[in-house]
């Protein structure tokens, strides 16, 4: 944490994530921890930390991570893990918010007649949903226009029934598949984590 603060030139930083459940990651959780009680990261999350992950560390934690970050959209809703969110307040921050830029997410015929009803695209349409969902959403993109677009999304609001029609969307289907072998690279790695 002194490392990351003193590269940054920062006294704190806002959020301060676990990204996988690699190696030993209690340990990394626990560190996670100590720089919030210190006030070093006003808030905590985790990433990817989904289905025994969440938990087993559910029943080890001390704080509760503000935030999870994971794969939402449309298509995969997390239905189950918004569960579990749920019931100790933690926000869900959706990665692969727009599905990847799956064409068949993004040329669904919802989408497309949202667009024309609010002079929006099937992307912004998307991201405003996942904002009503009440997800933290970043889509990433390097087009200027584009960013330009993601942003103007606060000037309509869906109807309850859009958003029933749009939750009919949901596939349960992931883009990002992990493995336990990626998990083992991730603490090769960074072998610090297996000592932690």
């Amino acid at each position: 944490m002194e490392e990351t603060l003193e590269r940054l030139g920062v006294d704190y930083v806002d959020l301060l994530y676990i990204h996988q459940p690699a190696g030993n990651w209690l340990a990394g959780y626990r560190q996670l921890e100590k720089a919030y009680k210190e006030g070093k990261a006003k808030s905590i999350g985790i990433s990817n930390f989904e289905g025994k992950y969440i938990d087993e560390l559910q029943h080890k934690w001390e704080i509760v991570p503000q935030f999870i970050q994971v794969e939402a959209h449309p298509y995969f809703t997390q239905k189950e893990l918004r569960k579990t969110l749920d019931k100790y307040g933690i926000k869900l921050m959706s990665w692969y918010p727009l599905g990847h830029g799956d064409k068949s997410l993004m040329e669904e015929p919802v989408f497309a007649a949202l667009g024309k009803k609010y002079g929006k695209t099937p992307a912004q349409i998307i991201l405003r949903w996942h904002t009503q969902m009440g997800f933290v959403v970043i889509p990433g993109s390097k087009n200027v226009a584009h960013i330009k677009d993601n942003l103007d999304i606060l000037d309509f609001t869906l109807t309850d029934d859009e958003m029933n029609e749009i939750a009919k969307l949901d596939k349960n289907k992931r883009y990002y598949h992990r493995t336990d072998e990626q998990l083992n690279s991730f603490a090769a790695w960074r072998p610090e984590f297996e000592r932690a």
